[in-house]
């Protein structure tokens, strides 16, 4: 659907540049015309060639900066498991007001900003305990409040 929308986009866009680039030779070309006669036609020619070689490569470099969407990049993290606990961290988009954080069954979710969204699954019976999030990278401490062998570990103080 994006795909489409983007072409669409693109068309005007492209309309307008042609229109433009029309006009300017236009103008160019009657300018040196008037004040060079042979001369003036080669240069204004030489000037519009110009133009449209670097409107070109101004539409290379801005076409090139495309932003990936979510679903379009790779999205790495790391899962670290130290006996009981768990430390996960992972570079999520903000800003951090739109970063949440929730476990559902034995999936961690994380949500971004820019409709991101991704799950991760980790050992059952994890819970959070520290979240923090800074410059775009989230790092949260998790523990497993169930023991592979199926008991809850007991706290001694």
């Amino acid at each position: 659907m994006r795909r489409k929308e983007e072409k669409s986009d693109e068309l005007p866009r492209n309309v307008l540049s042609i229109v433009s680039i029309a006009v300017v030779a236009l103008f160019l070309i009657l300018l040196f015309r008037l004040k060079g006669g042979i001369l003036g036609i080669v240069l204004g020619t030489i000037a519009v060639a110009a133009l449209i070689y670097w409107l070109m490569e101004m539409k290379k470099i801005f076409g090139e900066q495309k932003v990936p969407s979510a679903e379009e990049s790779e999205w790495f993290y790391d899962l670290i498991e130290e006996g009981e606990n768990i430390t996960f961290t992972a570079k999520v988009p903000g800003p951090a007001r739109e970063v949440k954080v929730k476990i559902v069954d034995d999936m961690l979710e994380i949500e971004g900003g820019g409709n991101f969204l991704q799950r991760v699954q980790i050992p059952r019976g994890t819970r959070l305990q520290d979240k923090s999030y800074v410059n775009g990278v989230l790092h949260l401490k998790l523990q497993k409040t169930v023991k592979p062998n199926g008991r809850t570990p007991t706290c001694k103080l």
